[in-house]
């Protein structure tokens, strides 16, 4: 038996029942990355992480980095910045730096962010930690935070520019428990709402980027363990949940790679 996602949360509710492997997190149907979706084309999903999510985090640098402390018998700590995201039209710039601490023993590792949002034109930054936005139900059933999963990272802009889309991924490393919610921040306001599908119980979720029909609504995709079949839903911001078989994703704005690959902490 393996610990599930509660759907109406999105978040893990009990404690984990299971290790599936030693090395990290089982792939789901993993793919290799062909690199982030060009600004303001259709999300397509080619990706390289255990949720198959077209902005995948960097999953070689995590197994890279427990092979070192394996290697090394001891814990290192590395440092990764995500691509940075702008506006359409220019003004807002956001990129999450993420701290993975490798252990020998994969269940002990940690992975976590830090999102900054500048304003370019006043030159004002909000930096949002990662721990501080998962809820204290879901860190309480992790033990000082071992084998934690608990990251932000921008994904893109809304049409207008005002609104950022923030990927928020929970999840225990060497198990099989992992699944997305979409953290959305509005200029001028701050965060507004972190949304996930509720209308079905599932296993996985995985964000793909706002919605073409509404603008308002964030798409999500979803499976169960075991069952190849995915299912399309759209969520606004209150939470409602709908069907979207047919309604593809969107992302807008530029995005420009990261300036610096991983780097271990002294």
């Amino acid at each position: 038996m393996v610990t599930r996602f509660e759907p109406r949360r999105g978040f893990l509710i009990s404690s984990v029942c299971g290790i599936l492997t030693t090395l990290a997190i089982a792939p789901v149907m993993l793919a290799q990355s062909q690199g982030p979706p060009a600004p303001d084309q259709p999300v397509e999903t080619v990706v390289a992480d255990p949720l198959q999510s077209s902005f995948p985090l960097p999953w070689k640098w995590i197994e890279d980095g427990h092979a070192a402390a394996v290697k090394a018998k001891k814990s290192l700590r590395f440092t990764q910045q995500t691509p940075q995201y702008f506006s359409p039209d220019g003004r807002y710039g956001a990129q999450a730096t993420l701290y993975f601490r490798a252990e020998p023993e994969a269940q002990r590792q940690q992975l976590v962010s830090v999102l900054e949002i500048r304003d370019r034109q006043s030159g004002r930054r909000q930096r949002i930690a990662s721990l501080k936005e998962m809820p204290p139900e879901f860190l309480a059933e992790v033990p000082q935070g071992q084998g934690l999963i608990a990251v932000l990272v921008p994904v893109g802009w809304s049409a207008t520019g005002d609104r950022l889309l923030v990927r928020q991924v929970a999840g225990l490393f060497a198990t099989d428990l992992i699944s997305d919610s979409a953290w959305i921040w509005q200029a001028g306001v701050g965060h507004v709402a972190t949304v996930y599908p509720t209308a079905e119980e599932y296993d996985f979720a995985t964000l793909l980027g706002w919605s073409t029909t509404d603008p308002q609504r964030v798409l999500f995709q979803t499976q169960t363990m075991g069952n190849p079949k995915v299912t399309i839903w759209a969520v606004d911001t209150q939470g409602s949940t709908q069907l979207a078989q047919g309604d593809r994703p969107r992302v807008y704005g530029t995005t420009l790679p990261a300036t610096a690959n991983a780097q271990p902490q002294p």
